[in-house]
């Protein structure tokens, strides 16, 4: 009968396949670990696909139609290269990514990074340049029950919400009409250069002041864009219900009536900013007013810095599933099943050192008969 011991070459070999198949059990066996804050994530993904099927049929519904080459996963709210309110290049590939349903959990996380909490009032700072980073922020401040008082720079640049039957505005005014959010933006300037406009044709200016008037949406207009920006703050002022305060500034692009200049916005640091008025800046924005005030900054401007933070694809060929990637949680070795594989290789030692020792003591205890003579 076959008895295991430390010097039978099978006894090794049987060891040997033994401790490569537990290690391979070790090494393939995962479990999953929620992130923080998993179920509101989870639920503003899915709030943001569906924001994001109702636009696509309130785009259609237009007479626009969907070109596949520049919006490979149809969802209508890839915007034309040129148009009449078209203000500055931009990539496409940043607006092809911000589609993806899962940015809304992201800003789930920079919202809770920001210490916000429900029924808490927050300034937001949008244009009409990247639908997807909008409707992202909308997903998680619905999640959240956050109050916000939204103010957009109302023209584009290229691919953005650049239709003009089709702006931001219309975006918004799509939801609100089918219940799907009960906040909307209060205030619309005219965005682009000095936040007037300037270097549109005055088609495109007509084509911005139709939008914001069919949408019943107030206007700023000052004689500058310093003065634009002082509107812009008396105006949030003037929406904030008396005994209650602004817990965050939220700046989505690169308007220029919030962020001052475009060098101001690679100045400041993108995420959250808490101390943001200690530095100076030749021509201070919306955002660094509030900071001024003790008011937090989340500042986010390039999309394609989050894609790879959170890693995102850029630039997805078809849809993105709802509740996947690292944001939701991740992939981790399985400690027990590790535990379980290791005790069960030492015990397949153990076992064929003990056969071994006992079988040396037989073995030591078997008299010569020679030796006896």
């Amino acid at each position: 009968m076959y008895k295991p011991s430390l010097k039978s070459n099978w006894s090794l070999v049987l060891l040997a396949v033994l401790a490569i198949f537990v290690f391979y059990i070790a090494q393939t066996s995962y479990k999953h670990t929620k992130a923080d804050y998993y179920v509101e994530k989870l639920q503003a993904a899915q709030r943001m696909n569906e924001y994001m099927q109702v636009l696509k049929t309130s785009y259609l519904a237009t007479g626009n139609n969907i070109d596949i080459l520049d919006d490979p996963i149809q969802t209508g709210l890839i915007g034309s290269k040129i148009s009449t309110i078209t203000s500055s290049k931009a990539m496409l590939s940043e607006k092809q990514t911000a589609l993806d349903p899962n940015l809304a959990a992201v800003f789930v996380q920079l919202l809770k990074d920001a210490h916000v909490k429900e029924g808490n009032y927050v300034a937001v700072g949008l244009t009409g340049s990247n639908p997807g980073m909008n409707l992202a922020l909308y997903s998680a401040m619905s999640v959240l029950k956050l109050k916000p008082v939204i103010m957009t720079s109302l023209s584009s640049s290229m691919y953005g919400a650049n239709y003009p039957n089709f702006t931001w505005l219309d975006m918004e005014k799509a939801l609100k009409d089918k219940g799907m959010i009960d906040f909307s933006s209060a205030y619309a300037s005219l965005g682009g250069k000095d936040d007037l406009a300037v270097g549109l044709s005055e088609t495109g200016i007509t084509d911005l002041n139709k939008a914001i008037e069919r949408n019943q949406v107030k206007l700023i207009k000052g004689k500058d864009l310093e003065d634009n920006i002082q509107l812009h703050m008396k105006a949030y002022s003037e929406m904030l219900p008396k005994g209650r305060r602004y817990h965050l500034f939220v700046n989505i692009g690169s308007g220029l009536v919030n962020i001052g200049s475009g060098v101001n916005a690679r100045l400041v640091k993108e995420g959250i900013n808490k101390k943001l008025a200690e530095k100076n800046f030749a021509q201070p924005g919306v955002m660094m007013l509030f900071a001024k005030k003790n008011v937090p900054v989340l500042h986010e401007l390039r999309i394609l810095r989050l894609a790879q933070t959170y890693n995102m694809e850029v630039s997805p060929e078809k849809m993105p599933k709802v509740g996947e990637g690292i944001i939701f949680g991740s992939k981790v070795h399985n400690s027990k099943v590790s535990l379980i594989c290791l005790l069960v290789l030492l015990a397949a030692i153990i076992t064929v050192i003990i056969f071994d020792r006992a079988d040396r003591h037989f073995m030591s205890n078997i008299v010569d008969p020679d030796e006896e003579l």
